[in-house]
């Protein structure tokens, strides 16, 4: 006589159901889908690569790499004249500041942008302002690579901006006392503004 079996442990032998087998069609589906699993990230992560690729702060595929940027306070010490700085702020996602000069008594502000990113971006970017954004291409301005004064200048508002490899560079001023039809004025300062800007930015 054979003993007993345990209460609650099933028995298999004779007369008893087999043990359960895994199926092999079940094996090829499991493994299918951790194949596809694995392809379907590996094709995110190249894709977040592809476009993230160049962007912030290490981006170095043009003439101004990886060195540090010159800031506000290197334009205004060569510019000379700009009312006293009331703000100065890094760009965020790529490299650069923004800047402003600011004299209340005199309604007077000064704007300096500086951007830097990767040449495709920079160029891209500045063919969009020059066409759809209401830039306009000044040939006679000898900038970087393209210059291009903002839409709708006066003699009280004007801002120019100047492509040069993978940076751009934006100067403007804000006059609310100089007289509204004398944009030349305007556009002669802000040449000289951007001007020390650009010299101020070059590697060296």
């Amino acid at each position: 006589m054979s003993a007993p079996t345990p209460h609650g442990y099933p028995q298999y032998g004779r007369g008893g159901p087999p043990p359960p087998k895994r199926s092999v069609r079940a094996g090829w589906i499991i493994a299918i889908v951790a194949v596809g699993v694995v392809v379907v990230v590996g094709v995110a992560v190249g894709v977040f690569v592809l476009l993230n690729r160049g962007s912030g702060d290490d981006t170095v595929d043009g003439k101004y790499g990886s060195a540090p940027l010159a800031g506000c306070d290197d334009v205004a010490r060569r510019v000379g004249d700009l009312p006293p700085k009331s703000s100065d702020t890094p760009l965020q996602g790529s490299k650069g500041w923004l800047c402003t000069f600011t004299d209340p008594a005199g309604a007077v502000t000064v704007h300096l942008d500086v951007e830097v990113n990767t040449v495709q971006r920079q160029r891209a970017g500045f063919d969009v302002q020059t066409s759809s954004a209401g830039y306009v291409l000044d040939p006679a301005t000898h900038l970087g690579e393209r210059a291009a004064w903002g839409p709708a200048g006066s003699g009280q508002s004007c801002d120019l901006l100047v492509l040069d490899s993978n940076a751009t560079f934006k100067a403007g001023i804000d006059d609310w006392k100089a007289a509204r039809e004398d944009g030349l004025t305007c556009k002669d300062r802000v040449k000289v503004i951007a001007g020390a800007l650009y010299d101020a930015m070059q590697p060296r």
